[in-house]
């Protein structure tokens, strides 16, 4: 796993500029975002076997929200960390692995999905295809809880229904939403015997 300063090298990041979303302009095609999304497909290993998609959040780095915080307290006390790797699904970096939300630039963009066109949701939804079809492959059991905007995202750019997928959708009901999608995981983990039972 490698820290922030090790991504900074691959990446090539010789500035540390906030990425915003302005009109006009497509942060899909930012020069950093894209050399994100290049590293991402070619680069990115996890060696987890469980996977937990989050949406991304306004507050970055997004360990600072509350609905991260409540996913990593309910992971911690259940004692499977090293089981679960978290993405964020984010516009425009696409997925973010847990591990790099205090790295630029993940902890310095902003891009609110109410500012974002028709054109650039279908975007992302293209843009999204290869990087879900890559976490499918590396893990044995995905779960995904996300809000409306999200889970149509993430629903559209699945060609169709995987054996390993399974999406969770909450509004007003996050904290429960968040709570249910986990114990799904933790549970399908254990009935795999991916997860020992003393867990």
């Amino acid at each position: 796993m490698i820290n922030c300063q090790e991504l900074y090298s691959e990446l090539h990041v010789n500035s540390f500029e906030p990425i915003h979303k302005r009109d006009g302009l497509d942060l899909f095609k930012h020069p950093m975002v894209e050399k994100w999304h290049q590293f991402f497909l070619s680069n990115y290993k996890s060696n987890r076997p469980l996977a937990l998609l989050l949406p991304c959040t306004s507050i970055k780095p997004y360990n600072r929200s509350a609905t991260h915080r409540l996913a990593y307290s309910i992971i911690k006390k259940a004692g499977v960390e090293d089981f679960i790797q978290v993405y964020s699904v984010s516009e425009p970096m696409l997925l973010v692995p847990r591990e790099f939300e205090d790295c630029y630039p993940f902890n310095s963009y902003e891009y609110s999905p109410k500012v974002m066109s028709k054109e650039e949701k279908e975007e992302f939804i293209d843009l999204l295809r290869q990087p879900l079809h890559k976490i499918i492959e590396t893990h044995d059991v995905i779960v995904g809880v996300l809000p409306k905007h999200h889970y149509s995202i993430v629903s559209r750019s699945l060609s169709s229904e995987v054996a390993n997928f399974s999406l969770f959708k909450y509004d007003k009901l996050a904290f429960k939403s968040i709570h249910t999608a986990i114990f799904s995981l933790i549970s399908e983990g254990k009935n795999k015997g991916i997860i020992r039972t003393d867990h």
